[in-house]
């Protein structure tokens, strides 16, 4: 663990935060694991059962005096309800990312042409520090199964099959045949 001080705020953005100036030329190692503390209250954020393991390592490189490139892998297993069987599956996450962080100016100016959808934005640095707690929990949310499904699991739609309900003009098929006798006028 560095000396860099891991918190989780009031709205559960998670906060491990290294200073550019923190980051010699050579560049610099931080990692971080969550506390069950951590982790239980982030359960509410990702919407999962449970949370049992969250790992962050990242490699951080200035890329300039004022930006910072950051590699690194977060990993950790959730547990959700299975969209079928409705019993408990737990699923395990080991992701890589790879972001720069710039000065909030720098991000300002930044335009995407409408049609590139591959490009990525640069992150923000707040007042020269870089949140790779807050980037490392948002890559790990992306890789949560948002339908988790059980190995072997299937959903059998014979079963879940429901009869075809009556039209409310159903009523009407049969009216014509009543009124057989009318000659159309």
């Amino acid at each position: 663990m560095d000396n860099n001080e891991l918190s989780l705020r009031d709205d559960m953005t998670l906060d491990y935060v290294i200073r550019v100036e923190d980051v010699p030329p050579t560049g610099r190692d931080a990692s971080f694991e969550l506390p069950e503390e951590m982790r239980a209250t982030l359960t509410q954020r990702f919407a999962v059962k449970n949370l049992d393991a969250l790992k962050v390592d990242a490699r951080l490189v200035p890329l300039d005096k004022e930006c910072l490139h950051v590699t690194g892998k977060v990993q950790g297993r959730v547990e959700q309800i299975c969209g079928v069987t409705l019993e408990p599956v737990w699923t395990d996450i080991s992701q890589s990312f790879s972001a720069e962080f710039q000065p909030e100016n720098m991000v300002a100016k930044f335009v995407i042409p409408d049609d590139d959808f591959e490009a990525d934005l640069p992150e923000a640095l707040q007042d020269g520090a870089a949140n790779i707690g807050e980037l490392a929990i948002q890559v790990f949310a992306m890789e949560i199964p948002a339908y988790p499904r059980k190995e072997g699991a299937a959903f059998d739609t014979a079963a879940a099959s429901v009869e075809k309900a009556d039209s409310p003009f159903s009523v009407l098929a049969d009216f014509h045949k009543t009124s057989a006798g009318n000659d159309g006028t």
